[in-house]
């Protein structure tokens, strides 16, 4: 007896691990790019503007917005905290897991299906997207919706065609909103893919892309011309060269490496389940070599995946562990297959166990552990906002690249990085600074004195700690 046919009502699983994802969601934002994306959709329900983005220590972080505009929908329903910004994320990682079920099932069977989805859900990294408000738990979903509607294509030619197309469309429009470039470079890699081949060309032509690729750009060109008439520019600009210039040709945020990292990071991300990845590449390069006299369409389908979701990234200098998410549900079909086929049933039993014990225990013990780890910036700013006036406006000397520390302080801040801007700070103002701009701000003759006690705040994303305080010009 299968081992997928020994689990009992297997939607109990899919429960608990919708379930599993709402564990922990509590914690302190993390102090980069969630909280960035917590500011923006605040600002935005505070001043009714959901064109521009503007928040203190935030302006790396800038994006297409839909992500952001799905935030400030969640806190103006549920309530401004890290739960209700972490509701939508969460839901895109769980569905992404159902989509993988759906997927497998259509290429495979269901046997493949049920073990994928156990596989993605209950991996090492996967689920930890769920619990964290980024952009690419949205991305990752569309990216696998529109897969989903490309291999339905593929598979059934014949049924429901025009849902699927704009099902695929709909992506497309709604993952250059999110994120912009990477949902071309995965759907329309695979797509390129396609048209060298007869039999998968038929998909594309299905597609109409000289008709609905214009449409499906549309809210992506109609936010950027917006935003475009409001910044004159400055923000489109801004985001080309940030996004797409200077990402393909350098290192971002410090994170950079070599080809075949990603290959080395998937053997811990996907743990336990990496153990299966010897034998899937066993098969890919078993399938390659009698490609010529055996065309396996179902093997393209998911190798085109495979290298516009994980290759491509490879080679391009900026490594950031979020790139080559859409990756995930592909290889844990592969996994699931190759585990199956394995006919290990007593120790893949076993691996599912382990498994969802590792996923728990994670979530009940490591995750409270790391959220107390990271809870400096909230602290500090409860203690801070007992003593300033909710009028007040602060000023600091530099970007911090804290915006966890603006959103938790709730008041004003005012970057003024030019040195001569400092002297034009009027008396009675409150000024955040660490030591170093302290000495330096008093060398120039400013005249202050301490108005809340110098504090110290670890930045884990940057594994070193700086000392805060806050003076009052005289």
């Amino acid at each position: 007896m299968n081992l997928l046919q020994r689990i009992p009502r297997f939607h109990v699983l899919v429960f608990l691990v919708f379930l599993i994802l709402f564990l922990g969601n509590q914690g302190p934002l993390y102090d980069q790019d969630e909280a960035a994306y917590a500011g923006f959709a605040r600002t935005m329900i505070e001043s009714g503007d959901f064109i521009l983005q503007s928040f203190p220590f935030s302006e790396p972080h800038r994006k297409p917005p839909l992500h952001i505009w799905l935030t400030a929908f969640s806190f103006s329903t549920f309530g401004i905290s890290e739960f209700s910004m972490r509701l939508f994320p969460l839901l895109w990682i769980f569905l992404t897991c159902i989509l993988t079920y759906m997927i497998s099932t259509l290429l495979f069977d269901k046997r493949v299906g049920k073990f994928s989805f156990i596989i993605l859900a209950t991996s090492l990294y996967f689920p930890l997207n769920g619990k964290i408000a980024l952009v690419d738990g949205l991305l990752t979903f569309l990216e696998t919706l529109g897969f989903y509607a490309l291999v339905h294509l593929l598979k059934r030619p014949s049924s429901n065609v025009v849902s699927y197309v704009l099902l695929f469309w709909f992506s497309i429009a709604l993952g250059a909103l999110t994120k912009g470039p990477p949902i071309f470079i995965f759907l329309g890699g695979i797509c390129f893919v396609f048209l060298w081949f007869q039999e998968t060309r038929k998909v594309i032509f299905q597609l109409k892309p000289w008709f609905f690729l214009p449409v499906a750009l549309l809210p992506l060109l109609y936010w950027g011309y917006l935003a475009w008439e409001r910044t004159n520019g400055e923000m489109i600009r801004w985001m080309y060269e940030w996004y797409v210039l200077r990402r393909a040709t350098d290192p971002v945020f410090g994170q950079s490496g070599p080809p075949g990292s990603y290959t080395i990071l998937f053997f811990v991300t996907l743990f336990p389940w990496s153990i299966f990845l010897p034998f899937v590449t066993k098969d890919i390069w078993s399938k390659l070599k009698v490609w010529k006299s055996e065309k396996d369409y179902d093997f393209l389908v998911l190798i085109s995946a495979l290298l516009f979701g994980w290759i491509f990234y490879e080679f391009m200098q900026s490594k950031l562990p979020s790139y080559p998410l859409a990756s995930y549900p592909i290889l844990s079909i592969l996994i699931a297959n190759e585990a199956i086929k394995a006919k290990r049933l007593t120790f893949t039993k076993w691996l599912v166990i382990f498994a969802f014990l590792q996923v728990i225990l994670i979530n009940l013990f490591l995750t409270p552990y790391l959220n107390e780890k990271r809870s400096d910036t909230k602290r500090i700013a409860q203690l801070w906002k007992s003593k300033i006036t909710q009028d007040s406006k602060i000023i600091a000397l530099k970007n911090y690249a804290i915006p966890s520390l603006a959103f938790y302080l709730e008041r004003k801040i005012d970057v003024k990085k030019d040195m001569l801007e400092w002297k034009s700070i009027p008396a009675g103002s409150l000024v955040l600074v660490d030591k170093e701009s302290y000495l330096l701000f008093s060398a120039i003759g400013m005249k202050s004195k301490v108005y809340l006690e110098e504090e110290e705040i670890w930045l884990y994303d940057r594994n070193k700690s700086i000392r805060l305080l806050i003076v009052s010009i005289l």
